[in-house]
């Protein structure tokens, strides 16, 4: 085993420079790190590292060339059809800060006792899954709001006892072995309902307004609450039945993300409950969100970058991962891009979506679905299966590989070309389009492959196939310094150059006519502390001080939504102050619209 994970350790020096949300799980000199976004990665040394448990690589195998699963969440939240848990609960309890809309008479007593499913059915959304072309699924047992969807014997706060009356999981499980569809199981250790869930004893600690959201009081050690080991105690109690309840269980699914040490392994003892899973289920495959790196890193809510060990984007068809009709839905060519983008990172997407509260799927969700199942009926070969590489992805194009060829997704033209850096190991053939076969001129000149024109035939993306003589045995790192090269930032919306003095002393503002979804701002050629005020309508102004120094400063504008850092502000003015000696260029960044 010990062998098998320092071959991992040995890959991760592939690893793209690259900040994202969600939880990464990386070793100390790992060189992704970005202390301006500390709370999404997890650092491990080496030696911690080798003395957790992993599955093997055979175990991942399946896991990897899946590369797209379908995330169901549904329970009590659907009621008033909206997100899971964060906007409902009232009382949430530390170390998550704020409030939810309802009071728990609301949501522990008067929606269980409406929950009838009168229109649910498990076969239905299995055959959904695999007409969407998803290869597996994964189910929420437990939310944050701590309501079991099963048939548990340690709570009874559970869907058996609704009017309901059935064990939703027990059909789901069912229905997906039937299908030979593998199956997952979601599992929030956090639990506003449970009364010795107690992670943090507020006793010892205060709330602070950043990860990891609490800190201990002057003459404190931070400690668990007295009855916190209760919980743990029947914590490995449920987790212990869902793994011996239901059969052959293929991915357990934990919620806590360190976070900046906002939740941490001795909270949950992770490292005898994961054994404890690996025992009772040995082909498992587990997450890294209980605090140890395990198998599988989790972006969430936008697509990585290239990294050699396994991960994969949790992503939403419309914004929210319960059903919520005032979200929009995403159209086809958005979800089926990042689909692509995910599988050229060397990842796979897990994607959400929720029904409504009788049970029922929504048409609209269920037609875009389908659409997706339909492309890849067509194009599956160029998608399951594939490794990404041997190019890094960018916001043009992405490759994947499998075997002798190379399989590049063009999400726009190319008029004056493509130049794509020479394989040393294997020895380029030919290169064709996989829609109509023709082939497509190309050269080599010097150290590279240079391709003629591309120009956009198909709405959502181009495939071209590149065959080479031997199967493909290396990766290509082109190095990335900026985080906005992450499609997940869309595109560069304004330039601005100035002199830096004037920045410094009257600021520079600027009206974008419109109000956009900004992602980020980078500011180069020497600053050191940047101050940015943002509005929508240039009367309330929130306030972004970034300190530091370095010929670039690259700040992320995020939104929290349902307990992570999203992409994304609504913003119209802005005023940008910034320290420096020299000429600076701002850029600012916005998503595609």
């Amino acid at each position: 085993m010990k062998k098998i994970i320092k071959l991992l350790m040995t890959s991760l020096g592939l690893f793209v420079c690259i900040t994202v949300q969600g939880q990464w799980s990386i070793l100390n000199n790992d060189p992704r790190y970005d202390e301006k976004e500390y709370f999404v990665y997890q650092k491990f040394t080496e030696e911690e590292w080798n003395k957790s448990n992993f599955a093997t690589a055979n175990q991942m195998a399946w896991f990897t060339n899946a590369r797209y699963g379908m995330f169901v969440h549904f329970g009590l939240n659907s009621f008033v059809k909206k997100d899971m848990s964060w906007p409902i609960v009232y009382n949430r309890k530390m170390p998550d800060n704020g409030h939810g809309n309802y009071p728990d008479s609301a949501w522990q007593i008067e929606w269980p006792s409406k929950f009838k499913l009168e229109k649910f059915n498990a076969r239905e959304w299995v055959e959904i899954a695999k007409r969407s072309g998803m290869k597996y699924i994964t189910i929420v047992v437990k939310h944050h709001d701590g309501f079991h969807m099963w048939d548990t014997e340690f709570s009874d706060f559970k869907i058996t006892n609704t009017p309901f009356g059935r064990d939703y999981l027990k059909e789901l499980v069912d229905a997906c072995h039937e299908a030979q569809l593998p199956v997952g199981l979601y599992y929030s250790q956090r639990d506003w309902y449970h009364p010795d869930y107690e992670p943090v004893d507020m006793s010892t600690a205060r709330s602070i307004s950043g990860p990891p959201f609490y800190e201990a009081l002057p003459g404190k050690k931070v400690t668990a609450g007295k009855k916190h080991k209760k919980y743990i105690e029947y914590q490995f109690n449920v987790v212990r039945e869902l793994l011996t309840k239901y059969g052959k269980i293929d991915i357990f699914w934990f919620d806590a993300t360190y976070w900046g040490g906002m939740f941490t392994a001795d909270m949950w003892d992770s490292e005898r409950l994961t054994r404890m899973i690996r025992e009772l289920q040995p082909e498992i495959v587990i997450n890294n969100r209980a605090s140890l790196p395990g198998d599988f890193d989790t972006p969430e809510q936008r697509i990585g970058m290239y990294q050699n060990r396994p991960w994969e984007s949790a992503m939403t068809l419309n914004g929210s991962w319960g059903f919520d009709p005032d979200h929009k839905i995403k159209t086809t060519k958005v979800l089926i891009q990042e689909m692509l983008m995910a599988a050229s990172g060397n990842g796979n997407v897990l994607m959400s979506w929720g029904a409504k509260f009788d049970g029922e799927y929504d048409h609209a969700q269920k037609d875009t679905l389908l659409k997706i199942g339909d492309w890849l009926k067509q194009n599956g070969d160029y998608y399951y299966g594939t490794k990404g590489g041997p190019w890094m992805p960018s916001k043009n194009y992405g490759a994947v590989y499998k075997g002798n060829k190379v399989f590049i997704y063009l999400f726009n033209s190319f008029e004056n070309g493509l130049k794509l850096s020479k394989l040393t190991k294997s020895k380029l053939k030919k290169i064709r389009y996989v829609s109509d076969g023709k082939p497509i001129l190309w050269k080599q000149q010097s150290d590279n492959y240079v391709l003629s024109s591309l120009r956009k035939k198909d709405a959502i993306v181009d495939i071209i196939e590149l065959e080479f003589d031997s199967p493909i045995q290396e990766i290509l790192q082109e190095k990335k310094y900026s985080i906005f090269d992450s499609p997940s930032y869309g595109n560069m919306i304004k330039e601005v150059n100035v002199e830096a003095g004037k920045f410094a002393k009257d600021g520079l503002s600027i009206d974008l006519k419109q109000v956009r979804e900004l992602t980020g701002v980078g500011i180069y050629g020497g600053s050191k502390d940047v101050e940015i005020q943002i509005s929508t309508d240039g009367k309330k102004w929130e306030k972004i001080i970034v300190k530091g120094y370095g010929d670039k400063q690259e700040i992320s504008l995020n939104t929290f939504m349902t307990g992570v850092q999203v992409p994304g502000k609504p913003v119209q003015y802005m005023r940008i102050k910034a320290s420096a000696n020299e000429k600076l260029t701002m850029r600012i960044y916005a998503k595609y619209e």
